[in-house]
């Protein structure tokens, strides 16, 4: 403001009639000097601004125009970019509360997914080693299959946490071993789980070709698929039901399996909860959980995709499917 104050008062300076003329011819008069009068007014006739000086003054306007139109360009730049520096600032702020909270979410749910079954085990483990127990064959076999599943938990977890810490590599994994894709829907569906779970009816639809075999890595490409699974799984079980529990109502996990010249496609769909369009992205971002009602620790999709990336496929989310979710992973054949 200060600025145009300053410009409309140079303005006025520099476009005003020059008074000495006039002034002299005063002065002149009451001296009773007509001679410096005549001789004064011929080069400057009366109030008439000379061309000489209007050019100048127009030049200067012109100038102060042009050179007061730069200050304004180079401060509104400056205000912009100024304003784009808070705005990225501001972003990264929030992505670093975000980081924050999700890391502690994240200590939480791995304190509750090592406790859970670690106490389970420390149960019957008590309870078998108990010289006087009387157990009878059938519960001995409970007891025993808690423990295995429980022992099976903590690795699988413990192997996640291992394989996260390779999920940002991009070093390409080795694919020199040949193997159907069926044979690694089947074995993925028997590592995940979700070909026993008492809550889903899984379906497996196959092509013919494939019981073609494809060159790629077996432990990591059944090992992406089970985590896609393994999440299908979970996001079908009604949020807090134990593993055994039956529901009255089963949901559906169809497994399918697709080969062409190119690259075979192992698409799973459940009738789970879901994902948001919006969010198709950030489920596979690390400690990324949803939904904090369900147990996991939202880095099995990470490793997932990381695994897929690196055998030269990938795994996405088919936004388009509303009946819950439908994953797609991918593997060059």
């Amino acid at each position: 403001m200060n600025h145009i104050k300053r410009f409309i008062l140079l303005l006025v300076i520099l476009t005003a009639p020059s008074q000495i003329p006039t002034s002299c011819e005063a002065l002149a008069q009451q001296q009773d000097a007509p001679i410096a009068v005549s001789s004064y007014a011929p080069s400057m006739p009366g109030d008439m601004v000379p061309r000489e000086r209007f050019v100048g003054t127009v030049v200067a306007l012109v100038f102060i125009v042009v050179a007061f139109i730069i200050v304004l360009f180079f401060r509104h730049q400056a205000a912009m970019r100024l304003e784009a520096a808070y705005r990225d600032l501001e972003e990264a702020n929030a992505r670093a509360q975000e980081s924050a909270r999700m890391k502690t979410q994240f200590i939480h749910q791995i304190s509750h997914e090592i406790r859970t079954p670690l106490n389970l085990l420390a149960g019957f483990t008590q309870i078998l080693a108990m010289p006087d127990s009387d157990l009878d064959e059938e519960t001995r076999a409970t007891l025993k299959k808690q423990i295995t599943q429980n022992t099976g938990r903590i690795t699988n977890l413990i192997n996640k946490m291992l394989e996260l810490s390779d999920a940002s590599s991009q070093t390409r994994l080795e694919r020199t071993e040949s193997i159907s894709a069926l044979q690694i829907a089947s074995e993925a569906a028997d590592i995940s789980g979700i070909s026993t779970a008492r809550h889903i009816d899984l379906d497996l639809e196959l092509a013919d070709a494939a019981a073609n075999t494809i060159t790629t890595n077996k432990s990591a490409a059944v090992r992406a698929l089970a985590l896609v699974l393994d999440n299908a799984r979970k996001f079908t079980m009604p949020a807090g039901a134990a593993q055994d529990a039956v529901p009255a109502h089963k949901q559906r996990v169809t497994l399918r399996v697709v080969k062409d010249a190119e690259q075979v496609r192992f698409v799973v769909e459940d009738t789970g909860i879901g994902v948001p369009p919006e969010k198709a992205e950030q489920i596979f971002e690390e400690f990324v959980q949803l939904n904090d009602y369900y147990d996991g620790t939202g880095i099995g999709l990470t490793v997932a995709r990381s695994l897929a990336r690196r055998l030269g496929g990938d795994v996405r989310l088919d936004s388009s499917y509303s009946g819950g979710a439908r994953f797609l992973f991918t593997l060059p054949s």
